[in-house]
């Protein structure tokens, strides 16, 4: 092995490279996802130290335009190995999709999807620049979040948009970052009492905790003053067994209703 071989290959040009391949680029919450990742060597011996893959996401700020990266999931493949100069090395993975991995949906204007979710996957090579490849997927939603979503459609509400930005304070979760489900009132006994309702869904293996935000319409002359200073908002959660969440949906809409009707 030469010395300029080494240099080449330490500054990226003939190193080895990396290409994750998986089964299916569509993956519902707490699903395994499944793959593998192909590494060919280059011009030269490359000692790998790690293959690292991670489940990626894009979040925002409230009241603010930045952007910020959230690992969702890290899933190392590998012990340390020695590719070839030329070699060509397949490893298998799977790995669980935790259950509050962001849902992703199809932006119209730009068939992306919203907010992105990708996999990572990074070659550690000591003294060289770390091959990486990145490859997106799209991200369905559990039963258990569509009976939330449905049971709150059925008295009198309309999915608006769904985001993924930093964790309100108010909100418990390891997560710097949760997905927020905004509903406006269509119909029904709320359309001229709401501007909208808030949800954070936080589903965990047997309980689901629903987080909400109600936000009351203002009438008169201290309206203005009242959104300003969120004196319209009402903040709380509730907390369901996912069982009964599957079998009962109904619950979850007499609940809501409840809690919206005290709020009134």
């Amino acid at each position: 092995m030469s010395m300029f071989s080494k240099v080449i290959a330490s500054i990226g040009i003939g190193s080895a490279t990396v290409d994750t391949k998986l089964k299916s680029a569509y993956i519902q919450q707490g699903e395994t996802l499944e793959g593998i990742v192909e590494v060919k060597g280059g011009t030269t011996d490359q000692r790998i130290d790690s293959i690292n893959l991670k489940l990626m996401t894009m979040y925002g700020h409230e009241g603010s335009d930045r952007l910020s990266q959230g690992t969702v999931e890290v899933h190392k493949l590998n012990e340390p190995f020695t590719i070839s100069k030329g070699d060509h090395k397949i490893i298998p993975f799977s790995f669980q999709v935790p259950l509050d991995t962001p849902i992703t949906m199809v932006d119209p204007k730009t068939q992306k999807n919203v907010p992105p979710v990708w996999i990572d996957t990074g070659i550690d090579i000591k003294n060289a620049v770390d091959p990486r490849d990145r490859d997106f997927v799209s991200v369905d939603p559990t039963t258990v979040h569509e009976n939330i979503i449905d049971a709150i459609k059925v008295i009198g509400f309309k999915f608006r948009q769904m985001e993924s930005q930093n964790t309100p304070p108010w909100i418990k979760s390891n997560r710097p970052f949760v997905q927020q489900y905004e509903f406006i009132p269509s119909y029904g006994k709320y359309s001229r009492k709401l501007d909208e309702l808030e949800v954070y869904i936080l589903q965990g293996d047997r309980e689901t905790t629903i987080y909400f935000e109600i936000d009351k319409r203002s009438k008169g002359s201290m309206a203005a003053l009242k959104e300003r200073l969120n004196l319209d908002e009402h903040r709380g959660s509730v907390t369901f067994d996912n069982q009964q969440i599957l079998i009962n949906r109904s619950r979850i809409s007499d609940t809501f209703e409840q809690i919206i009707d005290d709020v009134l």
